[in-house]
């Protein structure tokens, strides 16, 4: 099916399931290692004094969260694949912290989970490099991504832990002025997320949301709303828009709202949202 895809489709498409598996990979080490080791956990060190994690990891992470703490909230948003797979596979962390959740998809243990993730890094370091990519590496990205967040859906519902909501979240927002939003927190009734760059009537403007790719399309509705009010005849995940008089001002505020087709929504009324806020100064001349 992927062979009617152009190059720049595939690239895309599977960056969205590499993010989507990535934010599923640190949300589980996240929680994991925080019970376990507590708030510093990436510099725990063990009763010999020997430090859990290996030097090259602890320093990545500590250069990554002072360089870039407007992205990196927390250690995990800083961890690459490779570090996402080393930290997973760990020989001292994967019985006692990850083996339970991983089980459902790589009943084969650690060394299963090391294979086939590991599969995954040329895939995503040619996406890195604008690198061409095959159909077989898309759907070796569709199936191997899907896989992880599928077993780890299964294990949150067994567990039943009402905060993995098991619902479709934005990702990722990226703008015509070259903003690039990620690492969101979900957890948030609405995500408020700030435009500084000047726009003036009369300028057009883009924005572009990428939802969970491990949930269909089919599953949920798109909503955007510009000043409060509903914009019906917008209902995919880009909105374009040229600034006219009436939007001159401080607070313009751009409203994504994702619902899923449940009877229920994580907030009541849906399920992820971000607020875009933005001034739009009068014309020029």
């Amino acid at each position: 099916m992927y062979h009617d895809y152009s190059q720049d489709e595939l690239r895309s498409y599977c960056k969205q399931n590499l993010e989507s598996f990535e934010i599923w990979a640190r949300n589980l080490i996240h929680e994991k290692m925080l019970n376990a080791y507590g708030v510093n956990y990436i510099n725990y060190q063990k009763g010999d004094g020997n430090f859990l994690l290996k030097k090259e990891l602890r320093e990545h992470v500590s250069v990554m969260l002072k360089k870039d703490s407007e992205r990196c909230k927390k250690p995990v948003d800083t961890l690459f694949i490779d570090d996402i797979i080393y930290i997973l596979c760990h020989s001292t962390l994967y019985k006692s912290l990850f083996k339970e959740a991983l089980d459902e998809i790589y009943p084969d243990g650690c060394s299963e989970v090391r294979t086939i993730l590991s599969r995954l890094v040329p895939i995503r370091n040619s996406l890195s490099h604008s690198n061409p990519i095959s159909i077989h590496q898309v759907e070796r990205v569709i199936c191997y991504t899907h896989d992880f967040i599928e077993g780890l859906k299964i294990y949150y519902t067994k567990k039943g832990k009402e905060k993995m909501w098991n619902v479709p979240s934005i990702i990722k927002v990226k703008d015509s002025l070259g903003n690039v939003f990620e690492n969101l927190n979900n957890d948030n009734h609405t995500i408020v997320l700030e435009v500084n760059q000047q726009l003036y009537c009369g300028d057009s403007y883009s924005v572009e949301v990428e939802i969970d790719p491990s949930f269909s399309k089919s599953n949920y509705d798109i909503v955007w709303k510009c000043k409060n009010k509903n914009l019906k005849d917008q209902t995919s995940n880009t909105l374009n828009l040229k600034f006219t008089p009436k939007d001159v001002g401080m607070l313009y505020g751009i409203h994504c709202t994702v619902i899923s087709k449940n009877e229920w929504h994580k907030f009541t009324l849906h399920d992820s949202e971000i607020l875009l806020c933005l001034t739009i100064l009068p014309p020029k001349n």
